[in-house]
């Protein structure tokens, strides 16, 4: 099984609270944080808040800054060109919305926290406990 993550960002007006979106696979940080970068340089134009809005628009199966909208894919799955493949092409689910200090009931991996002041993302352990900060850039 690949390993498991959410992506998220704060909420404005709460910022104990993160909106986030799961992804299955690829979800270490070498692997994630260089996926992000690459979303965020093409598909988002260097625009930390589009990128926000791209990752959590879906669930993902994967993110991809490579995934072109022709790309065959499985069955209930919809690729969304220089982001990733999503989990359905019907309506989405909400995004799931925490506190961090609960993100061991999740049972991710890993939690990233997009932060579009600084054009960073936060890494945090499964349990919230942050262990980096990197750049965007």
């Amino acid at each position: 099984m690949g390993t498991t993550c959410y992506v998220s960002a704060t909420d404005p007006g709460q910022p104990s609270i993160v909106r986030a979106r799961y992804v299955h696979f690829d979800g270490y940080p070498l692997a994630l944080i260089a996926q992000l970068r690459g979303i965020w340089a093409s598909a988002a134009r260097r625009d930390t808040q589009a990128l926000i809005d791209a990752v959590l628009a879906h669930d993902w199966y994967y993110l991809g800054s490579d995934v072109t909208p022709s790309l065959r894919s499985f069955p209930h799955q919809h690729p969304v060109g220089g982001v990733g493949v999503t989990f359905d092409d019907t309506e989405p689910e909400p995004a799931t919305v925490f506190p961090l200090s609960r993100a061991a009931d999740l049972g991710a991996s890993w939690i990233y926290v997009i932060n579009p002041a600084d054009d960073t993302v936060t890494v945090h352990t499964g349990d919230g406990e942050p262990v980096g900060v990197h750049s965007l850039g």
